[in-house]
């Protein structure tokens, strides 16, 4: 695949970062879209890439400006579109953050539609499209979670509970294949639905990533305040596998569809008592009283991934990308506040 060029939108995200790794690292040439291409805050990592000085580019791109991907993805043969607000609350949730989320994908695919060259879109989608319906809800605690599941958007609309970023994302992703079904383009549309990311950061000055929520585990922040608590990193999976899965999706001619790309099913409870086996001298600062091994060794979800797998990908275990992110954390200062035990 090297001299084929791929289209990035986001490329700067926590996922979107290490897709543009791995696709220079196999020789694809990447046209990568960002809010501002002179912010070296943001971006500087990117261009530090090996190979990105010879086969990567940065383009200003907004999701909500009609027409800003058309010259981008003009003559590009293949599109990851990763760009997506991550924004729970907002004055105007649908304004801020359901609007560009479902605008922002059409937009990239009519310029895709435009183009003529585009053979595959592979659009990043999340488990928030997956996880809230009364039938997830609701369903047999052995009933197995796979691609066939979507949130429902009037559920998450009328819930009450602030579903705005889970709608963004199923609505997003809906409509994505309504519009491949209804024009019939010249290409085809995959979606990859990955968990919570976890692992390190491409990016050392991302304020904004999962990780963070394993530093709150370990400072004991108050996790059982959720209304969903069992969707609190129900399915999680390293950030380098979820980057994996993109390429694996994009690259395969037989791929199609929906994929679920995730590892582990686990509560915050039982990441705590995985961190604490990991990180002895932090141990953990999380509430666990009640909370022994047989409880809560179980899965929170039960879900499969299979369907991934059969493309290539093998999973990195929980144990080891926990670890990782703990390293990482550490690395970045972000541990120093918390007292060592022993």
């Amino acid at each position: 695949m090297a001299g084929k060029t791929v289209v990035v939108t986001g490329a700067a995200g926590y996922v979107a970062s290490w897709i543009v790794k791995l696709l220079l690292d196999r020789g694809y040439n990447i046209r990568g879209t960002v809010r501002n291409p002179d912010d070296e805050s943001k971006v500087g990592h990117l261009r530090n890439l090996p190979g990105a000085a010879e086969r990567l580019q940065l383009y200003r791109a907004e999701l909500l400006r009609e027409g800003d991907f058309d010259n981008v993805i003009d003559g590009a043969d293949y599109v990851v579109h990763s760009a997506s607000p991550v924004v729970f609350e907002a004055p105007d949730p649908i304004k801020e953050i359901v609007s560009p989320s479902v605008e922002g994908t059409l937009n990239v695919l009519r310029a895709c539609a435009k183009s003529k060259t585009v053979k595959r879109v592979v659009h990043t989608s999340s488990t928030a499209a997956v996880f809230f319906s009364p039938r997830f809800f609701n369903r047999d605690p052995d009933e197995v979670v796979d691609e066939s599941w979507w949130s429902d958007e009037k559920f998450c609309e009328s819930a009450g509970l602030g579903l705005w970023y889970p709608l963004g994302k199923a609505r997003a992703e809906r409509i994505a294949y309504e519009f491949v079904r209804a024009s019939r383009p010249h290409f085809d549309l995959v979606s990859v639905i990955v968990g919570t990311c976890l692992g390190a950061s491409l990016n050392l000055n991302n304020e904004n990533w999962s990780p963070n929520e394993i530093k709150r585990i370990l400072v004991g922040e108050d996790w059982q305040s959720d209304p969903y608590p069992e969707l609190r990193h129900t399915c999680s999976v390293d950030v380098e596998d979820a980057a994996l899965a993109h390429v694996l999706t994009m690259e395969n001619p037989s791929a199609e569809g929906r994929y679920m790309v995730c590892e582990s099913s686990l509560s915050q409870a039982q990441f705590a008592l995985i961190l604490s086996k990991i990180s002895p001298e932090y141990g953990t600062k999380a509430d666990l009283k009640g909370m022994d091994e047989k409880t809560f060794m179980k899965p929170a979800v039960r879900f499969t991934s299979e369907k991934v797998q059969k493309l290539g990908l093998n999973f990195t275990p929980a144990e080891v990308f926990l670890k990782k992110t703990v390293e990482f954390l550490k690395q970045m200062g972000q541990l120093n506040s918390i007292e060592a035990i022993g």
